[in-house]
């Protein structure tokens, strides 16, 4: 399926190509707590995300280990997306260096009371 998603302003606007989205996930590592935002529940290859319009618009917020490069739109302030830019050497999961996870509550069409909803441990990373 093909999802489209923006920021709250519109200026940030992207297309997804997923299978059916029926679950999220919440993390509770410091800055997902903060955002109060709901993850997709899988990570996306970059060619799954394309970015329609406002490259320009977006900014970047890295922490920590700076495995995650945080994207949001610098109008309205809305998270859109996570991209994975580094990965520890130890690390099996399933990201991959360049995968997104994408804020569910920008993507159109998806009812966020209706996901099956996992919990990240993210503090414990």
């Amino acid at each position: 399926m093909k999802y489209l998603g923006r920021c709250h302003c519109g200026a940030v606007q992207f297309q997804l190509t997923s299978e059916p989205i029926t679950s999220g996930c919440a993390c509770n590592c410091s800055i997902c707590i903060r955002k109060g935002g709901l993850s997709s529940g899988s990570y996306y290859p970059a060619d799954a995300v394309e970015l329609l319009s406002g490259h320009e618009s977006l900014a970047s917020y890295m922490f920590g280990d700076r495995d995650v490069d945080h994207r949001f739109c610098k109008t309205c302030g809305v998270s859109v997306f996570s991209v994975i830019a580094g990965l520890p050497a130890d690390y099996d999961g399933p990201a991959r260096l360049g995968d997104y996870r994408i804020n569910l509550g920008c993507v159109d069409g998806v009812a966020l009371e209706t996901l099956e909803v996992s919990r990240i441990d993210g503090r414990s990373f």
